[in-house]
């Protein structure tokens, strides 16, 4: 007795097809994921650290060609400025230590 519903071999054959399809394309997705989770989610943080250290690097040579143009301002004025900019490059390196922190701590969980 056939183990199958059909009697029809050709609808069998194609059952079978499908069957396999089926199984090759949860290969597939469980591949996309793992490849994914471990190799594209690290490099794009990567690419997003590297992007914060050039942007804290630019910002860094405009708070220094401001400071150099404070040389001209008056002293009250410099002071202010000057410290705003010490502030702001502050948090700018505390944004970028975070960053950097958190992508090492998620590469360590995905090894």
């Amino acid at each position: 007795m056939s183990l199958s519903p059909f009697h029809d071999p050709r609808a069998v054959k194609l059952l079978s097809r499908v069957r396999e399809d089926l199984s090759h394309l949860r290969y597939d997705i469980a591949s996309l994921v793992s490849h994914t989770t471990h190799r594209t989610l690290p490099e794009g943080a990567k690419e997003l650290a590297d992007n914060a250290r050039h942007q804290f690097a630019a910002g860094s040579a405009y708070a220094a060609s401001r400071l150099r143009a404070l040389r001209s301002a008056p002293p009250r004025e410099a002071i202010g400025i000057a410290g705003g900019l010490v502030a702001v490059g502050l948090i700018a390196l505390g944004v970028y230590a975070l960053c950097k922190s958190n992508c090492r701590h998620e590469q360590e969980e995905d090894v």
